[in-house]
């Protein structure tokens, strides 16, 4: 009998709602006895189109669950042209609306949650693996037997401490998640954030659609809940399942920013639908974070600093981790960040490391200087004052004219040196090029001390010929400090 329910039907049941209505409110027609000669026919036309509507109503829900069917697109094209039969049903007989409305969750539940499982089912196969509990970064046998492997496996190891390129998932917030089966067709793999993004998305607009139909269909919010138990159930277990074994704390916080953005996003479409559901995953994700976050700072303070030394002129890879994921903190903090300020503690700590990096920048520049221009640096620090016009000590002809030689036979070959140790020692370019340019700005100003001086002494007119130019150190200058 589903194909009775067409136009012309919805029409009579319009008309018979309107006699029920009026023979139900007008207390003068209850009384008269034209309504007792149609009373009990009004009531049988009532039980015979409740029982037809609830069951054709319930007969589309039951073809929700056949493979294929986009639920959407049925939602949109079918339901909704027939709302009013729910409405029907909820004014002339609450109990199979009630039923109707058991039915709906039932099925929706039941096929949501199928979906979801599919869905993260796909994407597991999709994670690529970047930490696991002894990938922290003071763990003494793993970074030992990291030492001697290259910088491929150095490399992945350290990107669960870096950010790099895995930020650009903030600026993809809301574009639309990952397809499984394109993925893997091309033998893609993703940091887990992506797949928690993508999982986050199916369920934003899922919720968003799901939640529309439901207000406008039903007229009943509570339902949305109903039927979304099953499907928040299976993501939460999946996410408590990740986080255990979860201890990449660069995603962890994008998991945060992640949900903090997804928040904005349903706030700006004006859809309460999934505010206990985004509060609580940020309540699984915080102390999970404080969690990883606390196994790499223990990790620093159990290792071996005997089994970890290696000679050479690079940063320790420890220490490369430590800054990088530092660096990468302050940096999502400053994106997702919640304007709060730092306190005094945090200030007065990070005062005290500027004026380290300050103090061992200057200590690194002398020493620079020190190794290649030594006999400049002594001469002009034992007789030639900063005014240029009094001496510390009293030079004569022979004092500065071995300085004078020696930087002229070797200047350029000492300055590519120098500017090559500045490189192999600094893997920080920003540093380096401060430690070059306060460098070589200091060698400038050593050096037009001693031009100078050999202006002042008697007989140094004949050491001009061996003085190289300002100018042309100048010029050597800038060719490496556009190079780094």
């Amino acid at each position: 009998f589903f194909w009775q329910v067409n136009d012309d039907y919805i029409k009579s049941l319009n008309m018979l709602s309107k006699k029920l209505r009026f023979a139900q409110v007008d207390p003068l027609l209850n009384a008269s006895k034209a309504l007792k000669d149609i009373k009990q026919e009004l009531e049988r036309l009532r039980k015979k189109a409740l029982s037809k509507v609830s069951a054709y109503v319930i007969g589309i829900f039951s073809s929700m669950r056949k493979p294929g069917t986009n639920i959407q697109i049925l939602q949109q094209n079918l339901l909704q042209k027939y709302r009013h039969l729910v409405l029907f049903l909820k004014e002339h007989g609450i109990e199979k609306y009630n039923d109707v409305c058991a039915a709906y969750v039932d099925k929706m539940n039941k096929v949501l949650s199928e979906d979801f499982r599919v869905y993260l089912e796909a994407l597991e196969s999709l994670k690529l693996d970047i930490g696991v509990s002894t990938d922290v970064i003071g763990y003494d046998a793993n970074v030992v037997d990291l030492i001697p492997r290259g910088r491929e496996q150095l490399r992945n190891h350290r990107f669960m401490f870096s950010l790099g390129e895995r930020s650009n998932i903030l600026k993809e917030i809301d574009q639309p998640g990952l397809v499984p089966c394109i993925s893997e067709a091309n033998s893609l793999k993703y940091p887990y954030e992506v797949i928690f993004r993508s999982l986050q998305k199916l369920l934003m607009d899922t919720a968003s659609s799901e939640y529309i139909f439901i207000k406008a269909f039903f007229r009943d919010e509570s339902m949305f809940y109903r039927v979304f138990e099953g499907p928040v159930a299976v993501i939460d277990e999946n996410m408590k399942l990740t986080l255990a074994n979860s201890h990449d704390a660069i995603c962890l916080m994008l998991m945060i920013c992640i949900t903090k953005k997804h928040q904005l996003v349903m706030s700006n479409r004006r859809l309460p639908c999934l505010d206990t559901y985004l509060d609580k995953a940020l309540i699984y994700l915080w102390p999970r974070f404080k969690t990883v976050f606390d196994m790499y700072i223990q990790s620093l303070y159990q290792c071996d600093a005997k089994m970890l030394w290696v000679d050479g002129t690079h940063p320790h890879h420890i220490v490369r981790c430590y800054m990088e994921f530092t660096a990468s903190l302050i940096q999502l903090n400053a994106e997702c960040g919640d304007g709060q300020e730092a306190g005094e503690e945090a200030k007065e700590l990070r005062r005290y490391f500027e004026e380290k990096l300050e103090s061992n920048l200057v200590s690194f520049v002398d020493e620079l200087l020190m190794e290649y221009f030594g006999d400049l640096i002594k001469f002009v620090k034992n007789h030639i004052s900063e005014d240029l016009i009094s001496y510390t000590e009293c030079p004569n002809i022979a004092d500065v004219e071995p300085v004078v030689k020696n930087f002229a036979v070797k200047w350029r070959t000492a300055l590519e040196l120098m500017h090559n140790e500045v490189v192999t020692c600094c893997s920080n370019f920003v540093s380096g090029m401060a430690i070059l340019k306060a460098a070589m700005a200091q060698l400038l100003n050593d050096y037009n001390r001693l031009s100078e001086c050999v202006k002042m002494i008697p007989g140094g007119s004949s050491l001009n010929r061996n003085l190289v130019s300002i100018t042309s150190i100048s010029y050597e200058i800038r060719k490496y400090s556009r190079t780094l």
